[in-house]
């Protein structure tokens, strides 16, 4: 979904793409079955040809949070803890029936040691990952729940459709009424 992921945008990703399709083991996942789950080793990263995924945490208070998603032409996987090669702290789950294309560390590292573009790639990905969790983690100390949504909703037109208002308060960490009440006062503004 254009816009969710705001580093894809800001990148050419033709060339890894075209890597994960001709590297690739090709998975279809049913809907509600785990590409990885929480604490277990992250071993593979994920190109989304078809579907979607929702990337939650369980908290140590026993609660899932909804922590972000994986549209159709994007990339899935617990990318610190596959690049350390340690557990995820994510679960990764298929929210339709999905079609992944997978590849292994070693894979991965092999094509971005390729050439210079590769590498340029790199870094490039690192600027674009790193500008997107810091612009989400202003937003969430510095705007409004109302703001949040707002602007999620300017990046996503579509998410409403696609994501349960339980998950989209989660992500945005607040409660599904809190958004209920913010949809209800940007569909029927008070008159001044």
């Amino acid at each position: 979904m254009e816009g969710f992921n705001t580093y894809i945008d800001l990148l050419d990703c033709s060339g890894l793409t075209g890597f994960f399709y001709k590297k690739g083991e090709k998975r279809i996942l049913k809907r509600k079955e785990f590409f990885l789950r929480q604490n277990d080793s992250s071993l593979y990263a994920g190109y989304v040809e078809k579907g979607a995924f929702r990337l939650t945490r369980i908290g140590d208070n026993g609660k899932e949070a909804v922590v972000g998603y994986s549209f159709e032409k994007e990339f899935i996987c617990d990318y610190s803890s596959f690049l350390k090669r340690t557990t995820s702290i994510v679960n990764i789950q298929a929210t339709t029936e999905s079609v992944v294309y997978v590849v292994s560390l070693s894979d991965y590292l092999e094509y971005l040691n390729t050439g210079p573009e590769e590498q340029r790639f790199r870094h490039k990905a690192a600027e674009a990952l790193f500008e997107m969790v810091y612009m989400r983690l202003l937003e969430t100390y510095c705007d409004t729940p109302e703001q949040r949504y707002v602007k999620l909703m300017q990046r996503c037109p579509n998410l409403k459709e696609k994501v349960p208002l339980k998950e989209i308060a989660s992500f945005l960490g607040v409660t599904p009424e809190t958004v209920s009440h913010i949809r209800k006062k940007l569909s029927y503004p008070e008159k001044s």
